[in-house]
């Protein structure tokens, strides 16, 4: 009687451990980071998952690139305008100066000259990455620069890359070529509150294509009059009234391109952040099924143990 109702109990704790068995040597088996394929051909259908998610953010990388080359241009640009607006008001200011009365005009122009240097150094130093809006070489005309503003991706995922446009003959302040494409090396010509004409221009760059005649340059010696100040003074009016444009244009740009900047980022975050959260679920997976068989094992291998603890008593007696 005894015999006959342990030996079920036996047969189905053993059955019960051996299924527990197969089933954490499957589980164990596995890849932790994917589930095990059953041919070569599955295998590469999961890694292709990755392999064709992962280098999307190459793509991405690469006009992320691009996209901070636009915004260190634009940046280096703009630092380099609001330097010389602020060399050249302090010039017209020295202009003002030079108009009272037992001023030393010719000491005051050797601090014009210096600033005018430094402007000149300042303009130089604009560049990045052998790109400089403020500035046209000889041989060269200002150009249309295109940069890469934003991104966006459409709803089958697919990107469209924004573009925006600059015409640095906004922002070209010397010209080496044409002195009439540089804010500093073109003339301005006009009349003084007072009626007196003039047709003044900062800087003499040496450009192939001079100025008109009859245009000269801002400079100060004994003889120059107050009439001939008061003209100098308004020609650096309307320069900085056109470098202060030209920095308007520039700020509008960066702001565009720093924009987009953070777009790029966002959305290279996001597959980023898609892939990642795909990878890891499946270790999650995998552990929590690891770890669930092992459980498993664990207590439908009590009853045997159980069993044969009073299989051994019932034979002893």
């Amino acid at each position: 009687m005894s015999s006959d109702w342990l030996t079920p109990s036996l047969a189905n704790a053993a059955s019960m451990a051996s299924a527990s068995a197969s089933a954490l040597e499957r589980t164990t088996r596995q890849p932790a980071a994917a589930p095990a394929p059953e041919t070569v051909a599955d295998a590469s259908a999961y890694w292709s998952i990755s392999t064709t998610m992962r280098p999307g953010s190459l793509p991405m990388g690469s006009v992320q690139e691009a996209n901070d080359i636009a915004v260190a241009v634009t940046d280096t640009a703009a630092l380099g305008l609001e330097q010389a607006t602020d060399i050249v008001a302090r010039i017209q200011q020295k202009l003002v100066l030079a108009k009272a009365v037992g001023a030393d005009r010719e000491g005051i122009n050797t601090d014009i000259s210096k600033m005018k240097a430094d402007l000149g150094t300042s303009i130089d130093e604009s560049a990045f990455n052998g790109d400089n809006w403020l500035k046209v070489e000889s041989g060269g005309r200002p150009k249309v620069a295109s940069l890469i503003a934003s991104v966006t991706t459409g709803e089958d995922r697919s990107l469209s890359i924004n573009m925006v446009d600059f015409d640095t003959a906004r922002s070209t302040l010397v010209s080496r070529q044409d002195a009439r494409d540089g804010t500093l090396t073109r003339a301005y010509a006009g009349s003084t509150l007072g009626g007196v004409p003039y047709n003044y221009f900062l800087m003499d760059a040496g450009s192939r294509e001079p100025v008109e005649p009859g245009a000269r340059e801002i400079r100060l010696d004994s003889g120059t009059t107050s009439d001939e100040i008061d003209g100098m003074i308004s020609s650096l009016n309307r320069v900085l009234i056109d470098m202060v444009g030209a920095s308007a244009d520039v700020n509008t740009t960066r702001n565009q391109v720093t924009g987009g900047g953070l777009g790029v980022q966002a959305i290279q975050g996001a597959s980023e952040l898609g892939v990642s959260r795909m990878v890891d679920s499946e270790l999650s997976e995998q552990g929590v099924r690891l770890m669930a068989e092992r459980v498993q094992e664990q207590l439908q291998s009590s009853p045997l143990n159980m069993a044969n603890v009073s299989m051994t008593a019932w034979l002893k007696i």
